[in-house]
């Protein structure tokens, strides 16, 4: 049975008083009251076929939910893996070239999906007695997973990239391309804070004027938006000196903060209040792009980067008979160019008559190009891959980094 109860005389009441609207946050934190079945079975895995799996921009999803998946069954190798004598078989992070020769073989049964971060995963086997033995082992991320989404630079620091590789960080990096958000939400209160924290991070919001301190966004209309970062990491560390108020966005690419998720809705409400207000100008050098662009678009502004593409606008609202009917993440005006995430904003620009890509389909049409740098910087010459044949898309001349026009969506003109 649904109650109703009319709280209209309660708020007049308290507005009468003079008390400062608090907005209520989710009261019962990580244990929220919207999950499904499969996100309590997540976790814990789930054995999974190929139906079951999308590829959604290159990365795993299992019913909206961002996954990883692995193979449990480590057969006689289990008893070195569990014992850290043996590295264990990688898990995938998205559908790279592993995944689909897996597929057409037939062995994609095999595989376990999970949204677990901490990098323990349970593994199964048999040990040197022929006995069946489970336990939990750390294993190692597919590096051809990485270079797919060019994660962290990859495709040009493999080592380096590959040694920094965080999965906690990783499902934060995309989460905008999920409607599900993980347990815990960005914004929202886990262990470790201090009884008085509420009013601490009130007063450290108001002190700020309800200001992000790092992008300088204000939401003050927007409250939940803005959040209070520990510098250095410890919650209870309430110094004045180590509390910064900052939205959202700025806030999950800060240090040392707590693994956050934030929708893509919020984070495009932060992009084009920023835009409203005079903010986005400023972002005119590939450091600041980089730090205020959705951090999913980071292998691309990367890429791009390195291959001297002139800088984009970020957050572009692309309007049309007075109204916005498109948020772009990245775009390029003059060129009528852009990158975005959701595909409605992609189909909406499209019928504007902007061309408009996702991350992994810009990746893949400048891809020549860092072959061509790859086997430059090996051979002293182009020579060498000018036979190569050229990628989706682009065009059939020789593969000396040169696209026809139509195909080369951000090289300045």
């Amino acid at each position: 049975m649904r109650l109703e109860a009319d709280f209209g005389p309660l708020h007049r009441a308290v507005r009468a008083m003079g008390a400062e609207h608090v907005e209520v946050r989710d009261v019962v934190g990580s244990y929220r009251t919207d999950r499904e079945p499969v996100d309590w079975e997540l976790p814990e895995g789930i054995d999974v076929d190929i139906d079951d799996i999308r590829a959604i921009r290159g990365l795993l999803s299992y019913k909206d939910r961002h996954v990883l998946l692995y193979i449990q069954d480590h057969s006689w190798n289990a008893d070195d893996v569990l014992s850290g004598q043996h590295v264990g078989n990688k898990y995938h992070v998205a559908w790279c070239s592993t995944l689909e020769e897996m597929r057409v073989k037939g062995r994609f049964e095999r595989y376990v999906a999970t949204n677990d971060c901490s990098g323990q995963f349970t593994i199964t086997g048999t040990d040197q007695a022929g006995a069946r033995i489970s336990g939990k082992a750390r294993l190692n991320v597919c590096k051809n997973c990485l270079s797919e989404l060019n994660y962290d630079g990859y495709r040009h620091d493999r080592q380096a990239a590959f040694a920094r590789f965080d999965l906690q960080r990783f499902f934060e990096t995309y989460s905008s391309y999920f409607p599900h958000m993980p347990m815990r939400l960005a914004g929202e209160q886990d262990g470790g804070y201090t009884p008085d924290w509420p009013d601490v991070s009130r007063r450290k919001r108001e002190a700020a004027s309800r200001t992000c301190e790092g992008c300088g966004v204000r939401l003050g209309q927007h409250p939940r938006l803005l959040h209070v970062h520990h510098v250095n990491g410890v919650k209870s560390d309430n110094r004045a000196s180590n509390l910064k108020a900052l939205c959202a966005s700025c806030h999950r690419r800060a240090p040392n903060h707590a693994h956050l998720h934030i929708s893509h809705q919020d984070s495009q409400q932060i992009a084009k209040l920023r835009r409203e207000q005079g903010l986005a100008a400023a972002f005119r050098s590939w450091d600041l792009v980089a730090q205020r662009a959705d951090p999913a678009m980071d292998g691309l502004i990367h890429e791009l980067r390195r291959e001297g593409e002139r800088i984009p606008e970020v957050g572009y609202p692309l309007e049309s008979g007075g109204g916005l009917i498109a948020l772009l993440e990245l775009a390029w005006p003059a060129q009528r160019r852009g990158v975005a995430i959701s595909a409605d904003d992609i189909h909406a620009a499209e019928r504007a008559g902007w061309r408009v890509l996702d991350a992994r389909q810009a990746l893949e049409e400048l891809a020549p190009l860092h072959a061509a740098a790859a086997q430059t910087s090996r051979y002293g010459s182009r020579n060498a891959y000018r036979r190569k044949r050229p990628g989706p898309g682009k065009s059939t001349k020789s593969a000396r980094g040169r696209r026809s026009r139509k195909s080369q969506p951000y090289r300045s003109r």
